[in-house]
């Protein structure tokens, strides 16, 4: 092969097909559409309730939805194949987590550590700016869905949701639940 076609060839496999970017852009727009209803139901739900027992209705809404994935898709990793759930869960992501930019930071028979350092939920948020604590409270109710998601497949979960000052988004701590 000559060199110009060998460029040329790997310009076309790094270049992203443009129907794939447009594809991407409305799987972000949905995230970030989804983000905006749950900050609407929050709104409409705390006049009624308080702060405290809609966050806490919503996170158990959110739980519940996602427990039922998490026992279809990744079940089968319990309790402690984390490799495989690993690569499960980042393969289950839209767009293959590149949505989020997921660093693993660790990953073994005892703890998969995934880091989000990005997040259309959160951007949502910062667009229609929100304030950092109203954010916080929004990005712990989402956060419902992946504690659900893991616990429904058999794992115990800590998700450390973004906090005012904080970086990135969440902190996913992932690891065989006691006992298993």
């Amino acid at each position: 092969m000559q060199p110009d076609q060998a460029q040329a060839d790997q310009a076309k496999t790094t270049a992203v097909d443009p129907a794939v970017a447009d594809l991407r852009t409305q799987v972000k727009n949905l995230l970030k559409s989804r983000a905006m209803l749950m900050a609407a139901l929050l709104d409409e739900l705390e006049p009624e309730m308080g702060l405290e027992r809609a966050e806490a209705l919503l996170r158990r809404v959110m739980h519940k939805r996602s427990e039922g994935a998490g026992k279809r898709f990744f079940s089968d990793c319990a309790p402690s194949n984390m490799p495989a759930l690993r690569d499960r869960f980042i393969d289950f992501l839209p767009d293959h987590g590149g949505l989020f930019e997921i660093e693993v930071a660790q990953c073994d028979a005892r703890k998969l550590d995934l880091k989000f350092h990005t997040c259309p939920i959160k951007e949502a948020y910062e667009e229609a700016k929100l304030s950092p604590e109203r954010m916080q409270v929004l990005l712990r109710i989402a956060g419902g869905g992946d504690v659900g998601l893991f616990e429904g497949a058999g794992f115990a979960i800590r998700n450390d949701t973004w906090a005012p000052g904080g970086q990135g988004c969440c902190h996913l701590h992932v690891q065989p639940r006691s006992g298993s």
